[in-house]
């Protein structure tokens, strides 16, 4: 009988973790240049020019006799270990995956460049046993003049501003026992480090495994113009008087801030599980036997929403995405006598505070702020419409519009919207009975849009009474899921079938995950096609499981 464990894990909780993950350092040496006095083995007079030397991961020890783990007070000195450049030497470096421009990285730096530099201990305590103090002095450090340049395509290069980029091999020499996709708070310097040992260096570097970082927003152009990339896949340093040391580079992990839930299947009495009613509860009723949520959109009956906060509030800057299904058994719209005009059905996110608020009005079209949003109109003469809306925290409406776009009574439309703060775009996706429906219009948010904040999904029923527009419609809602690029990706559902140990979970695209496994939360290994879409969410397969057991981990 198999015993399956199941973790999930960021690469932050396991430092010391095999990284079998390349994806994060730099994959491949385009180019070498040794330049003039690159550094020589002292006792065979060997150049340290191995380049594989610079590619993967960071040294995290160093073997041998003389070796040990690597920390700030002993750095990585080995020819396999490190990349020498002299002067006028450099070397270009490309990525697997593209590194980005993230303004949600810690402190808004996108990469980190591992050197051979280490702090002098200036209290003559070598002897091993941690009692080393510095003054902050730096040795092995670059001692001349550097440069970093960027290029998407490793044809248009660009350098960044010699002014904002710092020497590399130089601030913070690495700490084995880090986190390399983590960077030490970049105003950190000499005078911080004073007096300290490693002790001090562990509270000061937080987490990190050290590394010089930088910031793809320091481009500039030939003329010293800034210039936004958005991501690169080649990293080039170059030394331009002196020598430098080179161990790695690194991509930065992106700072994580986890959503409240995950995916919801109503299979547990929402009301004791995060959601909440507002407004007529009798609207929205809990179908134990069925696993799902009646809902009924009445227009005649005040602003009513039953929702659940997301732990989060996104804006216009974050990347998230979120799916559900719905089915209608009833639809009724312009129906009552004087109000003729079709009315929503309405999904989505929303920021709890405002559609609480007295004066929000959906039908105005002016008074609803904060919403991110799936809307149906049923047919009253004008097509039946799908429209996608996001609505700014001043109210400005941006909205796609598809028609004929009419649901079927009695069958399950799945729908999948994402936002992508890059593009400004909310897209749409929509199944029917699971297979592949009409192509919904996308909403782009123009230059003037003020921005918007939402922190809750909620089905939304909207008053239009006075107006002259009327709905009544009944149906299900079920299979709710949201991910956010900043939230860790979770495992849900795990269970064996047929030999295969199989999860889901609800993301972005397939290829952007990756799913491992490990039998001693210490070595990991990557499950060969364990990622795969399934409709709107990833299926998580592992078809060999060990015999004994194992812990699972999907990270981005």
């Amino acid at each position: 009988m198999k015993r399956i464990i199941i973790i999930l894990l960021g690469l932050a909780a396991l430092p010391g973790a095999s990284e079998t993950r390349a994806t994060q350092f730099a994959a491949e040496v385009v180019s070498y240049k040794s330049g003039v006095g690159f550094a020589t083995d002292w006792s065979t007079g060997a150049g340290y020019t191995n380049k594989d030397a610079i590619v993967g991961p960071p040294a995290r020890e160093t073997p041998g006799k003389w070796g040990g783990p690597i920390t700030p007070f002993s750095p990585p000195y080995l020819p396999g270990q490190i990349l020498s450049i002299g002067e006028g030497g450099e070397v270009t470096l490309k990525f697997a995956k593209p590194i980005r421009d993230e303004s949600i990285n810690p402190f808004g730096l996108d990469f980190l460049v591992f050197g051979g530099a280490g702090f002098a201990i200036t209290n003559g305590d070598f002897g091993g046993g941690g009692g080393g103090i510095t003054d902050g002095t730096l040795f092995g450090q670059a001692d001349g003049e550097t440069r970093v340049s960027v290029s998407a395509d490793g044809d248009a290069w660009f350098v960044l501003d010699p002014k904002r980029a710092p020497t590399f091999d130089a601030y913070h020499p690495t700490d084995g026992s880090g986190d390399f996709g983590l960077p030490v708070n970049p105003a950190l310097a000499k005078g911080d480090f004073a007096a300290g040992g490693l002790a001090r260096f562990t509270e000061l570097y937080d987490g990190s495994g050290g590394g010089t970082g930088y910031d793809l927003g320091w481009a500039v152009d030939a003329a010293g113009k800034p210039v936004a990339l958005g991501q690169v896949r080649f990293v080039r340093l170059e030394v331009l008087s002196g020598k430098a040391e080179i161990d790695a580079v690194s991509d930065v992990r992106p700072r994580t801030d986890n959503l409240d839930w995950h995916i919801e299947n109503f299979s547990v009495n929402p009301l004791a599980n995060g959601w909440v009613a507002h407004g007529d509860e009798s609207l929205f009723e809990w179908d134990a036997e069925g696993g799902a949520l009646a809902v009924t959109w009445d227009s005649e009956k005040p602003n009513s929403n039953f929702h659940r906060p997301i732990g989060l509030t996104l804006t216009e800057a974050d990347t998230f995405a979120f799916a559900f299904d719905i089915a209608l058994d009833e639809v009724k719209a312009g129906h009552l006598d004087g109000q003729p005009y079709s009315f929503e059905v309405a999904l989505g996110l929303i920021n709890s505070k405002s559609a609480k608020a007295d004066g929000f009005s959906r039908g105005t079209g002016s008074d609803s702020p904060n919403l991110v949003e799936w809307d149906y109109f049923p047919d009253t003469g004008f097509g039946a419409t799908i429209s996608p809306a996001i609505a700014s925290a001043q109210s400005q409406f941006a909205a796609g519009f598809t028609f004929p776009a009419a649901l079927s009574a009695g069958k399950q439309y799945s729908v999948r919207m994402e936002y992508d703060p890059d593009e400004r775009a909310l897209k749409t996706f929509m199944l029917e009975n699971g297979k592949v429906w009409k192509e919904i219009q996308s909403v782009k948010l123009q230059d003037d849009f003020s921005g918007f904040a939402v922190d809750a999904f909620s089905i939304s029923s909207y008053t239009a009474k006075g107006s002259k527009s009327s709905l009544l419609a009944k149906g299900s809602v079920d299979n709710l899921a949201i991910a956010v690029a900043r939230s860790q990706p979770r495992i849900v559902g795990a269970r064996l079938v047929d030999g295969q140990w199989r999860a889901r979970t609800f993301g972005f695209a397939a290829a952007g995950y990756l799913l491992e496994r490990s039998a001693d939360l210490h070595e990991w290994h990557a499950v060969g096609n364990g990622v795969r879409a399934d409709g709107f969410q990833l299926q998580l397969t592992d078809e060999e499981p060990p015999d004994v057991g194992g812990f699972y981990r999907l990270s981005r």
